[in-house]
């Protein structure tokens, strides 16, 4: 069988044994870019961890004339080949950036035999539609939710970058860093020895705390959590240090 698939710069061979696609260490090599050996010797340190049958097949020359399925020469010496589940258990280790993408790329285009006829192929024209628009729908609503707080910014481009994630299966656009923490009213009642509601009424009635998501504030932002009674999500007002501290400071008129 000459059928070969392009992983990069390498050209893999196609190999199945019972049905199914395997590789040998040396393609995992040669695709990662790995000195040769080196997933070798990766199965060698784990090979309890590996199931023979489930994740690797150890073959003999006489397993070739046994079963017709098996598409490439077995060396008299025999051989180790790999199945998708071990190839992913074998490159846990393979955390770089090429590691990541040639693991996308084996996984999509060498492990899930392409359709043999035309009607397998629109089945999975169909299948890859679907999948796509399902994608897009939940990248809408996270869009969605950040047009919500057209003020927070950091807000926004939490939901983009969650959206492009959904769409694309990578973190195209970065998360914010957070640089500032931010305090819950809760947290600052215990602070001034209220609690939560008296906290937020005096910051509403003080103007620290805005009245509506819309309003930008000086004195914190807007989060949004999940309801601790219900499955909807409410928004919270959360205050930066400036804002704790001007709520003391209405906490200390009182007592003064």
């Amino acid at each position: 069988m000459n059928e070969v698939v392009r992983i990069k710069n390498h050209e893999l061979q196609v190999k199945e044994y019972k049905g199914q696609r395997v590789v040998i260490f040396k393609d995992i090599d040669e695709c990662h870019e790995r000195p040769e050996g080196t997933a070798k010797r990766a199965f060698a340190n784990n090979k309890e961890r590996f199931i023979e049958g489930v994740d690797y097949f150890n073959l003999s020359k006489r397993d070739s004339l046994k079963y017709e399925k098996c598409t490439f020469e077995i060396p008299n010496r025999g051989m180790v080949v790999i199945t998708e589940s071990g190839y992913m258990m074998l490159v846990k280790s393979f955390t770089d950036d090429l590691a990541w993408e040639v693991q996308r790329m084996l996984v999509n285009t060498y492990f899930q035999k392409q359709p043999e006829n035309q009607a397998d192929l629109d089945k999975l024209m169909i299948a890859q539609a679907k999948a796509m628009n399902a994608k897009a729908r939940v990248a809408s609503i996270w869009l969605k939710l950040g047009d919500r707080v057209p003020n927070n910014q950091t807000y926004q481009q939490i939901c983009n970058s969650y959206a492009s994630e959904v769409l694309t299966g990578e973190k195209v656009l970065p998360l914010p860093e957070c640089q500032e923490h931010y305090y819950t009213a809760t947290e600052i009642a215990e602070m001034v020895g209220s609690n939560k509601n008296t906290v937020g009424k005096k910051a509403k009635a003080a103007g620290i705390r805005p009245v509506d998501e819309d309003t930008k504030s000086e004195y914190g932002m807007w989060f949004f959590d999940k309801s601790p009674n219900s499955h909807k999500q409410v928004s919270t007002f959360k205050y930066n240090a400036k804002g704790v501290e001007a709520v003391k400071a209405l906490f200390m008129r009182v007592t003064a």
